[in-house]
């Protein structure tokens, strides 16, 4: 792969060809990646997640983080990784700073990336995703749900989907957004045929986009250079675009180690744990000052001082990371993540280790799951007779209730997805509040 293609600005969904075409285009105060971030910021799919769950549900304080500010802080942290690694690949390489290429634009790039990297994730957290699967196969079986319809639910194929098509379309398909962002968002570039098979490496472990998306991978893909990686017939697969293990290392680093300060301040673990486990991301100097401030500001103060050095630590060390193996990123053979190839791998996997068996799975975050996963539940199981029987009068009233009307005459095929659309873009109060109006609850 080639950095040259891989800075495309070519756009996907809009009607009319823009004026702006290239790698940098519409520099006049801001480019093209730039204005991809505006328009993932401002689009009511990632406001909505201001109220979808991150680890901790429902509001448990004020403090903790929502998928909204999570998006936040892992845009901060990829803006910065991508900076970096431009600055260094620029720094010798004098036909790309040519083409007017810089540094701010492989920033802009990732951080709009990661800001929507959690744009498709339904609510009530990643239990979420098992429910809507869970939720899919009742309703296969009573015949709801077309037999050859996919059994599984990805929020990174359901990302795709909002970003490419049905995220606050106007003038065309989505959001309009580049092919370079689009490429750095796919975490996993193959069909769910292909990701079956199991043998696609790291750019196959998942599934980032569902049949009727295949279309816009394909433009990512080709616009981009990605490597193709399979490309049967209905098995698209690419090797990742090298900036998605940008991505998916700002994701990594932010969620490990803020969930943890999540965790601290909400009390399922303690401070020396906290400590413990952050303490080898974190130089001996600065081990001394989270002493020092812990005596003199107490153990909460301290602990934000020790996220916010480890998140600084961990920015350089993925960057160093990333410039040793770029020749192997750009070659499509990188098959470990970022993290999996730093200094870090060792105390990353005793911190992700601990989390999930005293974070992820603690007894009061999945009580509140297992609520969720029955809302989800019930209300997939309530609308989905509307797919079977359009023009039943439940069916209807439903269709009126979600927004199906023109659907009537759609296959039972197009009724799933866009019921699946709209059950996933809920966000957790809405979600309780329609079980509540619907149950009597």
């Amino acid at each position: 792969m080639e950095w040259a293609k891989l800075l495309s600005g070519r756009r996907w969904g809009q009607r009319v060809p823009a004026a702006e075409r290239g790698n940098a285009a519409g520099e006049e105060f801001r480019s093209a990646f730039d204005r991809d971030y505006g328009r993932i910021l401002y689009s009511s799919s990632f406001r909505r997640l201001q109220d979808k769950t991150q680890v901790f549900p429902l509001g448990r304080n004020d403090y903790v983080r929502t998928r909204l500010t999570h998006s936040l802080e892992t845009a901060h942290i990829g803006g910065r990784l991508g900076k970096i690694v431009g600055e260094k690949i620029l720094a010798r390489d004098a036909a790309l700073r040519e083409r007017g290429l810089r540094p701010s634009h492989f920033g802009s790039v990732v951080a709009s990336a990661c800001l929507a990297h959690d744009i498709g994730n339904p609510p009530f957290g990643h239990f979420g995703e098992t429910a809507i699967e869970a939720a899919l196969e009742n309703a296969r079986r009573r015949g709801d749900v077309p037999e050859d319809f996919p059994k599984k639910f990805e929020g990174n194929a359901q990302g795709f989907r909002l970003l490419t098509r049905t995220a606050d379309s106007m003038a065309g398909k989505g959001l309009k957004l580049t092919a370079a962002v689009l490429g750095a968002f796919m975490k996993y570039p193959c069909s769910e045929k292909f990701s079956a098979r199991k043998s696609g490496g790291i750019s196959g472990k998942k599934f980032g986009f569902v049949e009727e998306d295949a279309a816009a991978a394909r433009f990512v893909a080709e616009e981009t250079g990605m490597l193709p990686c399979g490309n049967a017939d209905g098995e698209l697969a690419w090797k990742r675009h090298p900036l998605a293990f940008l991505t998916e290392a700002a994701d990594d680093v932010s969620y490990l180690v803020a969930d943890f300060e999540d965790a601290f301040v909400s009390k399922l673990i303690s401070y020396a744990s906290f400590r413990e486990f952050l303490d080898p991301f974190i130089s001996a100097d600065e081990r001394s000052r989270a002493d020092s401030i812990a005596a003199s500001e107490g153990a909460e103060r301290a602990a934000q001082y020790v996220r916010a050095v480890a998140v600084g630590d961990g920015i350089r060390e993925i960057c160093r990371v990333f410039e040793e193996r770029e020749d192997a990123l750009l070659a499509g053979t990188q098959e470990r993540t970022l993290l999996e190839d730093s200094a870090f791998a060792p105390a990353m996997k005793a911190l992700r280790d601990f989390s999930l068996a005293n974070v992820y799975n603690a007894r009061e975050v999945a009580e509140i799951e297992l609520m969720g996963f029955r809302v989800i539940e019930a209300l997939f199981g309530f609308f989905s007779g509307w797919i079977r029987e359009p023009h039943s009068p439940k069916g209807e009233k439903i269709a009126l209730m979600i927004g199906g009307n023109a659907l009537a005459a759609a296959s039972a095929t197009e009724r799933t997805r866009f019921l699946l659309d709209y059950v996933s873009g809920m966000t957790d109060s809405f979600a309780l509040a329609t079980y509540r109006r619907l149950f009597g609850v």
